[in-house]
């Protein structure tokens, strides 16, 4: 894992499934006082949008930087639409630079468990 001269960099991104922003971090009365603690010390984006209308390719173009069209990913990843360019996903990205990735819940981006570019993959229980 990349280090500085002080400490250990680490990486968290951390994606609520179809819930928006609708959450205490975001100035809604709805209580998620873990995610408002760790917000203090994160970057919470505020001012961002939906580049798709569903599910697998606005996480294509949130995780590659391109718009679904440019991903190749036009729709659902379980309907059989993947990434024409799976090195450009975030995790992929961060593999290369020597950060160790893990995927902890659910994803949308890949459908075959062979494509997805983490070192470990946690399944739901």
């Amino acid at each position: 894992m990349p280090t500085t001269a002080n400490s250990t960099l680490n990486v968290i991104y951390i994606h609520t499934h179809d819930m928006g922003r609708y959450i205490a971090p975001y100035g809604f009365p709805v209580p998620t006082p873990n995610l408002q603690d760790f917000t203090r010390e994160s970057t919470l984006f505020r001012q961002a949008y939906c580049c798709a209308p569903t599910c697998s390719p606005s996480r294509a173009a949130l995780l590659t930087g391109q718009t679904a069209h440019e991903s190749g990913m036009w729709g659902l990843a379980h309907l059989g639409f993947t990434l024409e360019h799976p090195e450009r996903h975030l995790a992929a990205f961060l593999r290369e630079k020597g950060f160790e990735t893990v995927l902890c819940g659910i994803q949308h981006e890949f459908s075959d468990e062979a494509e997805k570019p983490y070192d470990f993959i946690y399944a739901e229980q």
